[in-house]
């Protein structure tokens, strides 16, 4: 596993939902998330990491014990 990028998400967060989903950091970076998995979890402005793990890119909110697959937007 190899950390990508770390910081937080602009604003709301709301969890996982589905593929249309899309997470912008504060440095305006955006991230697609691109499977179905949902997971409601509210918070403000939440620390993340993007990882790369076998050649794909995960969201993992520090907040929570899961991680989503994701792709630059």
């Amino acid at each position: 596993m190899r950390v990508i990028e770390e910081g937080q998400i602009k604003g709301e967060f709301n969890g996982f939902k589905d593929d249309k989903t899309i997470f912008e950091m504060q440095n305006g970076k955006k991230w697609q998330q691109a499977e179905y998995k949902y997971s409601y979890h509210y918070e403000f402005m939440p620390k993340v990491k993007i990882v790369e793990e076998l050649g794909s890119y995960y969201l993992v909110v520090d907040s929570m014990n899961d991680k989503v697959l994701v792709r630059q937007a």
